[in-house]
């Protein structure tokens, strides 16, 4: 490290910034500074250490001794460098929460979390990546809040997705900590959220598959708070769409575990109900619908359409590459973010935010018209 450092001034009896002795009686307005740079070996030659001590001391400070540490930075004040040793108000910190994912499952939240992470790093902010397991929830909140009456260790948050997450979110609202949510389903909980509304990403799913040709379509759901909201959307598509009364029978759902053998089995039992597509709200269950598909000998578009409703991950390099509905992250990462530093600026106002986000129709190769198997 060669710190820069400004040469004296020219005064009588020292050099001036050319490097020649000063002339008593010449002007006193000194010349341009010339920044030199002071080299390692000057430094420790002046602390009184080694190289490799100087060194440390610059780059880490916590791994020398305090002793060694005050000789560097005299030294530097000796040569007139700037230790940067002026205390500094402390870094906001964010927490960015999502669940945990079990093995074998595709996190949907994967893009989004890589987004906020970001921006929030982009802000001058520190990130602290949370992944909430159940039965930890408040383990995690007093390592964010700290004790009670004491001041957070976190300045706000972003929790993604429900289950243990949302468990952890409750945890933090106690506090009041200034936080906004993101997941597929909307709560009377108080807390600030925004939804990402699949009821509508199932209903353009459904038009465009009928629009294609398919009657007979299945939707396969993950089992948790959101799927009696995602059944009834589907059913009442289907209902308006193609004009029949939605049955059990006329709009086939299962709902499945995650993972990929969730989704296989999911797909045997719509594909021995005839179905000619499948609408899938997961990327583990896409995954399972395809390897049910290949196990069955059927080709995914020609025997089978595939649609999935969320975030694929590399859903454009799959074989064959997945038609979606998707959200717009970008813009998700940015309002959620702006949400919270707005709420951590003013903690004490009352906020409620409750707002739906709609997505888009990614059209691909995983849809065609129906052909007879």
């Amino acid at each position: 490290m060669t710190p820069p450092v400004d040469p004296p001034l020219g005064t009588p009896g020292h050099a001036g910034a050319s490097g020649q002795p000063s002339t008593p009686g010449a002007p006193s307005t000194p010349e341009p500074a010339e920044h030199k740079h002071v080299g390692l070996d000057t430094i420790a030659d002046a602390a009184g250490v080694s190289k490799a001590t100087a060194s440390r001391a610059l780059r880490n400070p916590d791994s020398v001794s305090a002793g060694s540490l005050a000789k560097v930075r005299r030294a530097l004040a000796i040569l007139g460098v700037d230790s940067g040793t002026r205390e500094t108000p402390p870094r906001q910190m964010i927490a960015l929460v999502r669940p945990t994912v079990a093995p074998g499952n595709v996190d949907p939240y994967a893009r989004l979390f890589e987004l906020l992470t970001s921006k929030v790093f982009a802000q001058g902010i520190a990130a602290v990546h949370v992944e909430a397991a159940v039965e930890r929830a408040d383990a995690l909140a007093e390592s964010l809040l700290g004790p009670h009456g004491s001041k957070p260790h976190v300045q706000g948050a972003i929790v993604l997705g429900g289950g243990a997450a949302g468990e952890l979110a409750a945890k933090l609202a106690e506090r009041d900590l200034p936080q906004i949510r993101v997941s597929n389903a909307r709560h009377s909980d108080g807390i600030s959220r925004i939804v990402l509304d699949a009821t509508d990403g199932i209903a353009t799913a459904v038009q465009h598959l009928v629009h294609l040709g398919h009657r007979r379509i299945g939707l396969v759901v993950l089992r948790d708070s959101a799927a009696a909201v995602r059944i009834a959307g589907f059913r009442k598509s289907i209902a308006q769409v193609l004009h029949i009364p939605a049955t059990r029978d006329q709009a086939p759902v299962v709902e499945a575990a995650g993972g990929t053998m969730a989704g296989v089995a999911a797909a045997e039992e719509l594909l021995g109900q005839q179905c000619s597509a499948v609408i899938a709200c997961a990327p583990s269950l896409s995954f399972g619908i395809l390897e049910a598909a290949g196990r069955a000998r059927l080709d995914v578009p020609r025997d089978l359409s595939l649609l999935t409703v969320g975030d694929m991950p590399d859903a454009d390099v799959i074989a064959p590459p997945l038609s979606q509905v998707s959200y717009d992250w970008e813009a998700i990462a940015v309002s959620a973010l702006n949400e919270v530093r707005a709420m951590m600026a003013d903690p004490g106002a009352e906020v409620a935010i409750d707002y739906s986000v709609t997505p888009d129709l990614v059209l691909r190769a995983s849809a065609v018209p129906p052909q007879r198997r």
